[in-house]
């Protein structure tokens, strides 16, 4: 399906460098719109807030260097008025505005070229969101009795056939519970095996949550190793978290990058049975935080 985002207006301090970022645009048949030049006595207002009004995405660009209040202005009159809406922020500010609460947020510079690729893809490839901005954020469901299904048939039975139908399987029990958008790897490598969005997990671990699908972990060191991977995608990418889920393998995982939680396949399904993925992944971020072993 073609993606409804066709223009973008882009907000930024004076003196960014958006050179990456409206290339990475335009490269994907997204057109960014400007201000025109304006006669004397024009309102310059008026002008941005129709430009608003008038485009499908609005990208937002804080930067270590400086903080412009005009970003924030402009970024919420864009979310007032329903539209899509992305922030770049620096990867290294802990705290961000709380006016921007609630904005899908990526942490890495405009200028970051792998971390606009991906962040830009996958919007593209999310479906346009069905609630207003008032409207609360959709929550997840169980699996009730079908994850005893995925746990007696289906989880046994790929265990022995290929990781691409472990990682399908995944991807359909995720679908079943409701996650609006498993985005698969393919046919462009991401480095990780989906991409998960929800708007009820932004305010927790931020969109999106990168997913890495082993089949074993047979040892600690194969443990360390695929986590430090996640781990340094995720941040390549400009994400927050990463999830590291496997079939078989210690119940629990020590010793994780600050970046990435780790759930069996099993526990994944079990929880599932009663609990909504938000859930799950708010328990284990929560875990994680509050400094339980993860």
């Amino acid at each position: 399906m073609a993606s409804q985002i066709q223009t973008c207006f882009i907000t930024a301090p004076a003196g960014a460098n958006l050179e990456v970022l409206t290339d990475a645009l335009r490269q994907r048949g997204v057109r960014v719109v400007v201000p025109e030049s304006l006669e004397p006595g024009a309102e310059f207002g008026a002008e941005i807030l129709n430009l608003i009004t008038g485009v499908d995405l609005v990208i937002g660009v804080l930067t270590r260097a400086r903080r412009s209040e005009w970003v924030l202005f402009e970024l919420g009159l864009a979310w007032g008025r329903g539209k899509r809406v992305v922030l770049f922020a620096p990867p290294n500010s802990v705290h961000l505005p709380s006016s921007v609460r609630g904005v899908l947020t990526v942490r890495a510079n405009p200028s970051n070229r792998e971390a606009v690729a991906f962040a830009l893809d996958q919007l593209l490839a999310a479906p346009e969101p069905a609630r207003t901005p008032v409207s609360p954020p959709k929550e997840t469901r169980p699996l009730g009795s079908a994850a005893e299904t995925y746990l007696q048939g289906s989880l046994a039975h790929v265990a022995n056939v290929s990781s691409a139908d472990l990682e399908a399987l995944v991807a359909h029990a995720l679908r079943e519970a409701g996650v609006d958008v498993v985005t698969h790897s393919e046919p462009r490598d991401l480095g990780v095996d989906l991409a998960i969005w929800s708007d009820a997990l932004q305010p927790s671990v931020g969109n999106p949550l990168l997913v890495e699908i082993k089949a074993r972990l047979p040892t600690p060191r194969a443990a360390a190793d695929a986590a430090q991977h996640l781990s340094k995608y995720v941040a390549a990418a400009g994400g927050l978290w990463g999830l590291l889920l496997y079939r078989d393998g210690p119940d629990e995982l020590r010793g994780l990058p600050p970046n990435v939680l780790a759930l069996s396949i099993e526990t994944l399904f079990r929880r599932l049975e009663r609990g909504s993925f938000e859930e799950i992944v708010r328990d284990l971020r929560n875990s994680r935080v509050h400094g339980r072993p993860g």
